[in-house]
């Protein structure tokens, strides 16, 4: 079987490992990942580049790294998911698309992401958004009051949350792939509890000051990646990125909060003010928040505001496939996939010059997006790197 999945690797742990071993069952399983780039989807800068990630996923075990650019990455949950299963989808050669799931039913899921393409629960929706809550809660309100308590938990975790977008994804796309879950174990998302060598991702992030404590939580491989890493001084500098965001921030204008995606009904004059007023990112963060508006979609739309991207910008669909890395087994699948994709496949500088109109236009933001991040490392790089960076080859 040859399995897909959507990530972030951020960093690379022993519950990815987990999911990628099982989905792995044979000589001639693979694993295919399209991981986000140096932004991730919770609207802030990854902990390390996106090569650093992708070497530390190789080392354990995934077999092909493709990457999604920056424009799909930091945007709703649900676009996230779509972008990230049709990439998969257009490499036509996948059986699978697999995720971890907090109540591992296949069943429950596509009943989910079935309830809600439907047009009653849309408008449930829109009817519940209008009293002024957020989309998350008017989402599990509309579920909850249409369909039940056993569905409504489905759109409480995390993981399951996304899994139900990858469903609507192959759904909405007409997809010949079908989708596996397996059952997530250790540390929840975002957790600051875990099992003995289990954490989430978010609270290996914390603790990366202390890079010894982490050694049980990640496969050896992929520590000895991010040892190095921190050696080298490539670890993100977040105290850098607050500054860095804050000054992009206070040269804009309530013209220009405006026209970065999802600003409606007056928030960027919200986002202006906030701005022009908070000496950091977590009070900037408290000022704009409202019931109505989550965090997490604050902090998407202040890191889109950060790296240039308007509503003018993104295309619908992912413009190419962008190669980051790949094994022996991932080599054979590679040539498969050249074959057969519906997308442009990038695996050298060449590839890059043949795109042209939106391929061009988001290759150049993810590249400039690139410069940004490179200059938030504790030991910053030059510009340029993302068009000069080797495929990584195990």
């Amino acid at each position: 079987m040859n399995y897909g999945i959507v990530t972030e690797f951020n960093p690379f742990h022993n519950g990815h490992k987990y999911l990628v071993d099982t989905l792995k069952q044979s000589c001639n399983d693979t694993v295919t990942a399209v991981m986000s780039g140096n932004f991730v989807q919770r609207g802030e800068p990854a902990c390390m580049s996106v090569g650093r990630r992708a070497e530390m996923a190789l080392n354990s075990g995934v077999d092909l790294l493709l990457s999604l650019p920056v424009p799909y990455v930091v945007s709703s949950a649900e676009k996230f998911a779509f972008s990230g299963v049709f990439v998969l989808d257009a490499l036509n050669c996948l059986d699978s698309i697999a995720f971890g799931s907090e109540c591992n039913s296949e069943e429950k899921i596509e009943r989910c992401a079935e309830l809600l393409l439907s047009k009653e629960f849309n408008e449930k929706v829109s009817e519940i958004v209008n009293t002024g809550i957020s989309f998350p809660s008017a989402r599990e309100q509309a579920v909850l009051g249409l369909y039940g308590e056993e569905l409504a938990e489905v759109l409480r975790t995390p993981n399951d949350i996304l899994g139900v977008e990858y469903v609507k994804a192959l759904l909405t796309l007409k997809s010949d792939m079908k989708f596996k879950t397996v059952r997530r174990t250790g540390a929840q998302h975002d957790s600051s509890e875990g099992t003995e060598n289990v954490r989430s991702a978010s609270m290996l992030r914390s603790a990366l000051k202390d890079i010894a404590s982490l050694e049980r939580f990640i496969p050896e491989n992929s520590f000895s990646v991010l040892k190095k890493t921190a050696e080298e001084g490539k670890l993100l500098d977040f105290e850098k990125f607050e500054l860095s965001l804050l000054t992009k921030l206070r040269s804009m204008s309530s013209d220009d909060f405006r026209n970065v995606p999802d600003v409606s009904e007056g928030l960027e004059y919200r986002i202006y003010e906030a701005v022009r007023n908070s000496v950091s990112y977590k009070e900037l963060l408290e000022k704009i928040k409202t019931k109505r508006y989550t965090l997490s979609r604050i902090r998407r739309i202040l890191i889109n505001s950060y790296l240039g991207i308007t509503n003018n910008v993104v295309a619908n669909n992912v413009p190419y496939i962008r190669v980051l890395g790949f094994n022996e087994k991932g080599a054979k699948l590679l040539r498969e996939i050249k074959k057969n994709c519906s997308l442009p496949v990038i695996t050298r500088s060449a590839d890059i010059k043949n795109l042209c109109g939106e391929g061009e236009r988001i290759l150049k933001l993810e590249s400039d997006s690139r410069d940004l991040y490179s200059l938030l490392l504790k030991n910053p790089d030059i510009c340029g790197k993302e068009l000069t960076d080797k495929i990584i080859i195990r």
